[in-house]
């Protein structure tokens, strides 16, 4: 763990106060004379820049795993979250007939097959909507109909799991 330092300035009665010294080839020295030291400043040394180096790879290597697990757990919760996709089926066919199949696309291929779809009716047209039943479920994909005599189904599909 990093023990931070406290770093301190020097503070002097004269800061800004000068001695001039006349050099033998006629050239003038201005040489400090701040007086008395009130408060003695923290020693820039090699071994404070050390310790302050090494607080600053401790807080990248921080830093860097909680992105890598910041990122673990996006992942995770996509899976949990799912997506939303919006789908219209349509049915050209008289009742018991149907063939509003729809094949959807996912955006985020999964790892397995083993993710759930679930659906939201928000509008239907010229008739029931009956069952809505899932098929042909890959990783990148699915199938939906619907079963019933309606001519236009608009359904939010909620994907989940199997990231």
């Amino acid at each position: 763990m990093y023990n931070p330092t406290y770093w301190l300035d020097e503070v002097v009665e004269h800061p800004y106060r000068y001695k001039e010294q006349q050099n033998p080839d006629g050239s003038i020295d201005h040489i400090p004379d701040p007086g008395e030291v009130l408060q003695e400043g923290t020693p820039q040394s090699a071994a404070n820049f050390k310790k302050m180096e090494a607080g600053i790879l401790e807080g990248l290597l921080i830093g860097s795993e909680n992105s890598r697990m910041i990122a673990s757990l996006q992942r995770g919760l996509a899976g949990i979250t799912g997506e939303v996709i919006q789908v219209t089926l349509n049915n050209a066919q008289a009742y018991p007939f149907n063939d509003s199949t729809q094949t959807v696309r996912l955006a985020t291929q999964r790892n397995t097959k083993s993710y759930t779809v679930s659906a939201e009716l928000v509008s239907v047209e010229g008739g029931a909507v009956g069952e809505i039943e899932y098929s042909d479920k890959l990783l990148n994909g699915f199938k939906v109909h619907f079963t019933g005599s309606a001519k236009k189904v608009v359904l939010n599909l909620y994907v989940r799991g199997g990231i």
